[in-house]
């Protein structure tokens, strides 16, 4: 008895179908790479996917909270345009960190700091995350210093072994500016004399800080 599924003429599956069945394979395997894999296994989450899930605890990108350094959290302004519905009476209201009231009271010091030939010279204020001050600083004295303008936790058993952060580094007579502290801790310059004679630096920081000292000084 002949099998009408095994007859002579029967041909296997197109050339167009079996096209479509790879394409179709190549689109599954690709979603599921990006959805799945990559979070999974890199801590790569490039549609939010694997955090909504908690797959990215099974790569190992991110440490325990209770390990974990805090992050840095960078604000927004407001993104409008003039088509952008507007109610005058209930404008839109921003607070941290472009608006913070502080209960520490408002300070305001100044020092001079005089280095010879290669001295090297720490200063810093204490600040809490979300502390402000404005800067300025120039040379009385001298005609360029090395200054690094940099921060240190308070807390460093909660951040990664030697973790610090750089704002600023340059070769100049001066600078001004401001600093919303990023985390609790130690903010600050410091100024190596690379000139073959004394400087002098003038120094003046206003704001909301615990203290502001000369933390070390040494030769190079």
């Amino acid at each position: 008895m002949n099998d009408p599924d095994m007859a002579p003429n029967s041909s296997g599956p197109s050339r167009q179908s079996l096209i479509k069945g790879v394409l179709w394979t190549f689109v599954g395997a690709s979603i599921v790479t990006v959805l799945v894999v990559l979070p999974a296994e890199y801590g790569v989450d490039p549609t939010g996917f694997g955090k909504k899930v908690g797959l990215m605890r099974l790569s190992g990108a991110q440490a325990p909270e209770a390990d974990a350094a805090p992050t840095i959290v960078v604000g927004q302004f407001p993104m409008i345009t003039p088509e952008t519905p507007f109610d005058y009476y209930e404008p839109e209201t921003l607070g941290d960190p472009f608006s913070r009231s502080h209960d520490a009271k408002f300070r305001t010091d100044s020092m001079v700091i005089a280095l010879n030939e290669f001295e090297q010279v720490e200063v810093k204020a204490v600040m809490h995350q979300g502390d402000a001050y404005i800067y300025s600083w120039k040379l009385v004295e001298g005609e360029t210093v090395y200054t690094d303008f940099h921060a240190d936790p308070l807390s460093p058993e909660a951040y990664p072994e030697g973790y610090w952060i750089r704002y600023r580094e340059s070769e100049s007579a001066s600078s001004s500016g401001s600093l919303v502290a990023p985390f609790d801790g130690n903010h600050g310059w410091y100024w190596l004399n690379i000139e073959e004679s004394p400087v002098k630096i003038e120094l003046e920081v206003r704001g909301y800080y615990e203290s502001l000292d000369e933390v070390m000084r040494s030769f190079q």
